[in-house]
């Protein structure tokens, strides 16, 4: 049995698996694995755009934030995320208090995750080049996490991107394709003996970023608790 949303109201939704990217109706950006599916009107919403926050609620990157959700950017100009930096065309967060934007979905990451010994940190510069863009600047590609570590520096868009092109390269396995992003990190990083030790950990918090930004992909998060437990 489907569910009904106001901003669909013709027909109800049903949770479906996406074996392939797909557009969210909602937010207007990539998504991938859970989606609730109108097949009558080819209509997709992320979980994060079905079931948004309605009561306006902070934002622990930005102190004093009051984030409020709309189905419809501010159309007095072109509103970009200040988290990836990309236009918003649907679905946003927006603080009135500090004029900041967010996709539902970057409005899910976290300023900090540890896995097991090793933690990752948002922060608004880096201090060294992203390993993808080699770029050092949030002002053209957004959130970057840096490990406490000193070893990786990786904006969030360029993560998601890395694992879109490589879903695209490699057969249409979004799993796989994850494990070459990470492991081009891995390998992009100069300093093996260091590298090495961290891989596994790189991995998970890969994996992790991708699965928030793209919309909870559930064969992204199997392969990563059996990562867990693996090791």
């Amino acid at each position: 049995m489907g569910l009904r949303n106001p901003n669909h109201p013709r027909h109800d939704l049903e949770l479906k698996q996406s074996p392939k990217p797909y557009i969210c109706s909602g937010c207007k950006e990539t998504g991938f694995g859970p989606r609730y599916h109108c097949a009558k009107c080819d209509f997709n919403l992320h979980e994060t755009c079905m079931f948004p926050k309605i009561l306006p609620s902070p934002h622990e990157f930005f102190p004093g934030s009051m984030f409020k959700f709309s189905t419809t950017p501010h159309k007095k100009c072109p509103r970009i995320c200040d988290a990836c930096m990309n236009p918003i065309k649907g679905f946003v967060y927006h603080c009135r208090r500090h004029d900041l934007d967010l996709h539902p979905c970057c409005r899910n990451l976290h300023n900090r995750y540890e896995i097991e010994d090793v933690a990752f940190n948002l922060r608004s510069k880096i201090g060294r080049q992203c390993v993808w863009c080699d770029c050092e600047s949030i002002k053209d590609r957004g959130w970057s996490y840096v490990s406490e570590c000193g070893e990786y520096h990786v904006h969030v868009a360029c993560v998601t991107e890395m694992a879109l092109q490589k879903w695209h390269s490699g057969g249409g396995d979004l799993v796989r394709s994850v494990d070459k992003t990470s492991h081009w990190l891995w390998r992009s990083n100069k300093d093996h003996s260091k590298a090495i030790k961290c891989w596994r950990i790189l991995k998970i918090f890969v994996k992790t970023i991708v699965s928030i930004v793209l919309g909870d992909p559930t064969p992204v998060l199997a392969s990563l608790f059996q990562d867990l437990i693996k090791n």
